[in-house]
């Protein structure tokens, strides 16, 4: 069984990560997402569903031992992302 990479080495999350918390400090408080416009994106094999289910075995795999912290880190960065492809 190969070791999925842990997904806080991968910029696509930690620049997520940043973002919003950057957003969060300047005082924001919502995230807004277009639905009509994540279709077009949701269901590639490389868009934000299947980089989350990676994302996420790499949490089990890696942060059994610390309550698995990154399941929630990275929920707020899928929010962050998925409003960023609306944006778009």
């Amino acid at each position: 069984m190969t070791e999925t990479q842990w997904w806080g080495n991968d910029p696509y999350w930690t620049d997520a990560l940043d973002n919003i918390s950057q957003a969060r400090e300047d005082g924001g408080r919502f995230v807004t997402i277009d639905l009509a416009k994540l279709e077009d994106v949701i269901y590639k094999s490389d868009g934000p569903a299947y980089r989350l289910l990676e994302a996420m075995k790499s949490v089990d795999e890696h942060e059994g031992y610390d309550g698995y912290r990154g399941a929630p880190r990275l929920v707020l960065a899928l929010l962050w992302r998925l409003q960023e492809y609306t944006e778009e």
